[in-house]
């Protein structure tokens, strides 16, 4: 029996998280998120820090997804072509999430 193939992850096409490790240029270079804290959208991976993170040559994407009620999810899994994250009063949210 073949194995089915890993789904393409939707990649991170904006960040205006300026102060995370994984940002640069608005773009985020963790090879994969974590969205949600079962109450809000927020980016789970940001990580506030002097440090360069991620791999330069990476765009990041949407590893999951605990925002079950979002329309984009299904299983906890991002099945949106792509997402925005940025600011959301005073945190740093998935701002493609929309309520089913």
């Amino acid at each position: 029996m073949a194995a089915t193939p890993v789904m393409q992850l939707p990649v991170i096409s904006e960040c205006a998280a300026e102060g995370c490790a994984y940002n640069h240029d608005h773009t985020c270079h963790a090879a994969a998120i974590t969205v949600g804290d079962l109450d809000s959208p927020v980016c789970d991976t940001f990580m506030g820090a002097d440090i360069e993170g991620g791999e330069p040559s990476t765009t990041g994407r949407v590893g999951a997804c605990k925002m079950a009620d979002c329309r984009h999810n299904s299983g906890l899994e991002c099945h949106a072509p792509a997402i925005t994250v940025g600011y959301e009063r005073e945190q740093v949210d998935c701002l493609t999430y929309a309520r089913t």
